[in-house]
């Protein structure tokens, strides 16, 4: 009989065993984590736009001949064609052809090429990546069928005329007079520029492989990417004389990608000096007086706004007689706008012929009827009855007296008034305040009283005190306001010097919307003081008024004048309470 061992099992059998079991557990798992896949994560968007590698021949070649250009990128690109984007430098190749091939754009000539010319391919915002449509931005191909390819540049920076903010994505362009039946000033509005290239996001540009040639420097930006001047609502700037370029290395990023091949450039002859030309970008409007809009504000008022300040106004009703007492005009500050309040209209709308000094500007037809059938059904039922409105002059509760005295705004113009039913509250005490009306419209009162600082005010008005044109009738009020103290405010010192030229200077302080807080107008050298000015940031601005009226006037072209100019101080201005601050500025 055989023996049956029951002596134990060795250690060193029993790991192994637990080993196994281990690793068969952990392959388990991964078995199970490869059943049940996950979708990968796609990585970091592509931001980068195409990238040239090669150019057949090389960019910037001279003694060019052949009829084919090869564009070669690192990765599949598209090439938009349409709107005639792409600009070819001198334009003399209208038969060019463009493929994509692989990653490659491949150009093809079909036209005879002049001798000794360097051109330049620009094509703008056409070139991007399929995928993301990261677009390659003002990639020039350039070559010469010459000897050598010119080099010369023309660099400067496009700004807004009015607020001299950088002006990005503007067409900067070059004319040659070259064009027997077109008037050289002409250029812009009938045929493309000869050469152009477009802003970057500091406003600046530059113009490379320019001839020795000289050339009318304009700006435009083009609404409807047709490379003309030929909308109003297109913004241009332009050079006062002809530029010539020069040669210097680019100051800003040049859009220009090359093979660094090292080629003899154009400067045989003496290069002209390097200038800087800063131009300023304005919308031109005719000189032709026009209406802009006319609209019911509310009812029985009407508003009439001109596109300039109007000299004589008149205004015809057409569909009923003008010898009847029909309305009262108020004419704004900077009168360019009307306001009417109507009277007795015997019609529901207004038909009105408009002239100003002496010119028929338009004929009129506003609806009357529309607004207050409006309001009509906006109404709920048994809401109150339409009353006159008081507005005053008081900021937040606040009256600035420092800078006026309290002034009553109606809503409409009085024909009745009862002064003796006012009162103010000084503190504890009741006062009969004096009351004068401050327009021949009667539409505004100021409220005369010795104002203390830091004093608690309350102005009563009782019912029907006053009466408007239309017999509208105010609500009793009480309006509740404080006064400041003096030293809640700052003030601002400014020395002026001119040194660019000769004044008048309108002098505006903006606040920090950019709204104009004081205006002064300068003849002249001198210190001028904005005293009792509200804490805050503030800026300065200048306007060099050429025709004295008081206002900043845009350019014109055609008869080269240029936008009057504005100055901007170079510091933003903290204004702070019980401070005074001074400062300096050449103009």
């Amino acid at each position: 009989m055989s023996k049956i061992s029951c002596d134990p099992i060795p250690i060193f059998v029993m790991q192994k065993k637990s080993i196994y079991l281990f690793f068969l557990l952990i392959a388990l798992i991964t078995f199970n984590r490869c059943a049940n896949p996950v979708s990968p994560t796609g990585g970091p968007k592509d931001t980068q736009p195409p990238e040239v590698l090669k150019c057949y021949p090389p960019n910037f070649s001279p003694f060019f001949h052949g009829e084919e250009i090869k564009i070669e990128f690192d990765e599949f690109v598209d090439l938009e064609t349409g709107n005639n984007q792409i600009i070819i430098s001198p334009p003399w190749l209208p038969n060019t052809d463009y493929k994509l091939r692989g990653k490659s754009i491949v150009i093809k000539l079909d036209d005879t090429l002049h001798t000794n010319t360097t051109y330049s391919f620009n094509f703008g915002n056409t070139i991007s990546d399929i995928t993301e449509k990261n677009v390659l931005q003002n990639f020039t191909y350039v070559f010469s069928t010459g000897a050598y390819v010119d080099s010369l540049s023309i660099e400067g920076r496009i700004i807004d005329a009015f607020d001299l903010s950088p002006q990005k994505n503007v067409l900067a362009m070059l004319y040659v007079d070259d064009n027997d039946t077109i008037p050289f000033d002409s250029l812009p509005y009938k045929v493309r520029p000869f050469y152009l290239t477009r802003t970057n996001e500091n406003g600046e540009f530059r113009l490379g492989n320019l001839s020795v040639s000289p050339f009318k420097l304009f700006a435009l930006k083009d609404i409807n990417n047709d490379f003309l001047y030929n909308l109003p609502d297109e913004k241009i700037a332009f050079s006062d004389s002809l530029v010539k370029g020069a040669y210097f290395a680019p100051s800003i990023p040049d859009t220009v990608q090359s093979d660094s091949l090292d080629l003899e450039d154009s400067l045989t002859i003496q290069p002209e000096k390097h200038l800087f030309f800063t131009m300023r970008l304005f919308q031109y409007y005719d000189s032709i007086q026009r209406i802009l809009k006319s609209k019911v504000i509310q009812d029985d008022q009407i508003g009439i706004y001109f596109r300039y300040p109007t000299i004589q106004p008149q205004f015809i009703p057409l569909n009923f007689s003008s010898q009847t007492d029909w309305k009262i005009e108020e004419i704004n500050k900077n009168h360019d706008t009307i306001f009417m309040w109507l009277k007795q209209i015997p019609a529901d709308s207004l038909i009105l012929q408009v002239t100003d000094n002496g010119k028929i500007i338009d004929t009129l037809e506003i609806d009357l009827l529309k607004k207050k059938e409006k309001d009509k059904e906006g109404k709920k039922e048994g809401t109150k009855p339409k009353r006159l409105k008081i507005n005053t002059n008081t900021s937040n509760g606040f009256l600035n007296q420092y800078t006026g005295d309290l002034v009553l705004r109606f809503s409409y113009p009085l024909t009745r008034y009862d002064f003796s039913s006012v009162s103010l509250i000084d503190h504890n005490d009741t006062v009969k305040p004096g009351l004068v009306m401050m327009d021949s419209i009667m539409r505004a009162i100021k409220v005369l009283h010795k104002w203390k600082e830091e004093g608690k005010y309350r102005i009563i008005i009782p019912d029907s005190s006053f009466y408007s044109i239309n017999d509208l009738t105010n609500d009793s009020v009480i309006i509740p306001f404080k006064t400041r103290m003096a030293k809640e405010f700052g003030s601002l010192k400014l020395k002026i010097d001119f040194k660019t030229g000769e004044g008048p200077f309108i002098i505006q302080l903006l606040n920090e919307k950019d709204a104009v807080a004081e205006q002064r107008i300068l003849n002249g050298p001198e210190q001028i003081e904005f005293t009792f000015i509200s804490a805050g940031k503030y800026k300065l601005k200048a306007i060099r008024d050429c025709n004295k009226n008081k206002r900043w006037d845009t350019g014109d072209y055609l008869k080269k004048l240029q936008p009057e100019e504005v100055f901007v101080f170079p510091e933003t201005i903290e204004i702070r309470a019980n401070w005074d601050v001074e400062q300096t500025w050449s103009l």
